[in-house]
C-alpha cells in the first residue's frame, strides 16, 4: 500500500488515526482554564471593539466629509499600506523581544491615538488629512501587535490544545465583529466623537489585561541582520509548498473579497435605504454565523484532514457573499451574509491551525507575521475595488472582484495536492 505522506516541515508527526476526522476534544472552554490565555481572550475581544469602532469611525468620516467610494477605497489604501511594508519586521520582533511587552506597548499607543482623534472630532477641527494621518498610526500599533499576539495563542498551548486556543482566539475576534460594529454605529449616530473616545477605552483595556499576563521565558533568538532575518523567513515559507498554499488562500480574499466591508456605508444608504444604525448590522451578520460554527470546532477539538475542509467551507464562503451582492431585500442580506460567516469561521480558523502547527518554533513570528500580512494587502483590493465600484456600480463592482477570488481558491482545491491532503 502507498505510504502517508510525510508531514509538513516543523510539524509534529500525525496521531495515530482511526476513530474518524476528529481527535475526542476535551470541551468547548478548555484552552480559557489557562489564566494567561483568559487574560489575552479578553484583550482580543477588547482590542477588536477598538479595531472594529476604528474601522466603522473612520469610514463614516470619510463618507460624511467626502461622499466619494474611491476616498473609502484610498483611506482603507493608506491605513494598511504601512502595515503591509512593516508586517515581516514586526514578525521579527516578535520573535526576538517579548511578546507580552510588545502587546502591552501597541495597545496602549493605540488608545493614546484614538484619544487624539476623538478630541479632533468633538472639537470639531477634525480634517481628512487627520483621518489619512492617524489611519497610519493605527495601521502601525494593530501591525506589531498581532504577530505578537497570535504566537502568544500558541505560546500558552499544547499541540492538543492549539486548534481549540485559536478557534476560541477567533471567537473572541468575532464577538467583537457582532457586538462593537453594531454597538459603534449606534454611537456613531449619536455622535462620532464618542465613538474614538470608546475605540480609546477599549485598546486602553486591551494593555492592562496583557500588563497582568505572567512574564514567559522565550526561546533563545540568534540576532543577524534584521534584513537577512526577514529574507529567511519569507526563504523557508516558500520552500514548503503547503505553507505557501496555505499563505495563498489567506490572501486572496484579502485582496479581492474583504474590501467589501469598506463600502458597506454605499451599501447601506444606497441598495438598502438605510444608515449607520444599517451598516453596523452588516458587517456584525458575518460574525452570527462563525460565532456557531467556531463554538463547535472548539468542541470538536483537534480535527483531522484540516486541508479539504477549509478549502470546502472557503468555497461556499465565497459562493455566498457573491450572492449578497445580488440581493436588495435588507433581511435576506442579513441571513445571506450570518450563513457565509459560519463557513468563513470554519475556513479561517483551520487554515490558521494548520498554519501554525506546521510552522517551525524560532519561525513563528515570521510566519504568523506573514499570515497576517493578508489583511494588509486588503488595501490594495480596496483601492481596486474602488475603481470597480466607481466603475460599474457598487453591486457588479463588488461581485466582479468576488469572482476573481473564487476562481483562485478553486484552483487550489484542484491543484493543491498538498493542502488536500493535509
Amino acid at each position: 500500500s502507498t505510504p502517508p505522506p510525510a508531514p509538513p516541515s516543523g510539524a509534529a508527526p500525525a496521531a495515530p488515526t482511526g476513530g474518524g476526522n476528529r481527535r475526542g476534544g476535551s470541551g468547548t472552554f478548555e484552552s480559557l482554564k489557562n489564566r494567561d490565555f483568559r487574560l489575552l481572550w479578553i484583550g482580543t475581544v477588547s482590542a477588536g471593539f477598538g479595531q472594529w469602532g476604528q474601522q466603522i469611525g473612520m469610514n463614516w468620516l470619510v463618507y460624511v466629509i467626502t461622499g466619494s467610494a474611491l476616498q473609502l477605497g484610498a483611506v482603507s489604501f493608506a491605513s494598511g499600506i504601512l502595515s503591509l511594508v512593516l508586517g515581516p519586521f514586526a514578525g521579527l520582533l516578535a520573535d526576538r523581544y517579548p511578546r507580552r511587552a510588545i502587546i502591552i506597548i501597541s495597545n496602549g499607543f493605540g488608545a493614546l491615538q484614538a484619544a487624539i482623534v476623538a478630541a479632533l472630532v468633538i472639537t470639531d477641527t477634525i480634517e481628512l488629512w487627520h483621518v489619512y494621518v492617524f489611519a497610519l498610526i493605527s495601521s502601525v500599533t494593530m501591525t506589531v501587535n498581532q504577530p505578537a499576539r497570535q504566537a502568544y495563542v500558541n505560546d500558552v498551548s499544547t499541540r492538543e490544545t492549539l486548534g481549540n486556543a485559536i478557534a476560541m482566539n477567533s471567537i473572541a475576534q468575532n464577538a467583537s465583529r457582532l457586538i462593537g460594529p453594531p454597538m459603534t454605529g449606534v454611537i456613531v449616530a449619536w455622535n462620532v466623537g464618542a465613538a474614538f473616545v470608546w475605540v480609546a477605552a477599549t485598546r486602553g483595556i486591551a494593555a492592562l489585561a496583557a500588563m497582568a499576563m505572567a512574564r514567559r521565558e522565550q526561546e533563545a533568538h540568534a540576532r543577524r541582520n534584521p534584513f537577512r532575518e526577514v529574507i529567511d523567513g519569507f526563504s523557508y515559507l516558500g520552500r514548503d509548498r503547503m505553507l505557501l498554499l496555505l499563505l495563498i488562500a489567506n490572501g486572496l480574499p484579502s485582496i479581492f473579497v474583504y474590501p467589501y466591508i469598506n463600502f458597506m456605508p454605499i451599501f447601506a444608504e444606497e441598495i438598502f435605504g438605510r444608515g449607520a444604525e444599517a451598516y453596523g448590522l452588516l458587517v456584525s451578520m458575518l460574525a452570527v454565523g462563525s460565532i456557531l460554527g467556531l463554538m463547535g470546532l472548539a468542541w470538536m477539538g483537534d480535527i483531522r484532514r484540516k486541508g479539504p475542509i477549509l478549502l470546502a467551507a472557503f468555497l461556499i464562503y465565497l459562493v455566498l457573499v457573491l450572492t449578497f451582492t445580488r440581493i436588495d431585500i435588507f433581511y435576506v442580506a442579513l441571513a445571506t451574509l450570518a450563513t457565509a460567516g459560519l463557513f468563513h469561521g470554519l475556513a479561517t480558523t483551520l487554515n490558521n491551525t494548520l498554519f501554525q502547527s506546521s510552522l517551525r518554533p524560532e519561525m513563528r513570528g515570521r510566519g504568523m507575521a506573514a499570515f497576517q500580512m493578508g489583511s494588509g494587502l486588503m488595501p490594495l483590493g480596496a483601492l481596486s475595488m474602488g475603481f470597480l465600484v466607481t466603475h460599474f456600480g457598487i453591486q457588479n463592482g463588488v461581485a466582479i472582484s468576488q469572482f476573481i477570488c473564487l476562481c483562485g481558491i478553486a484552483a487550489i482545491a484542484i491543484f493543491g495536492k498538498s493542502v488536500r491532503r493535509s
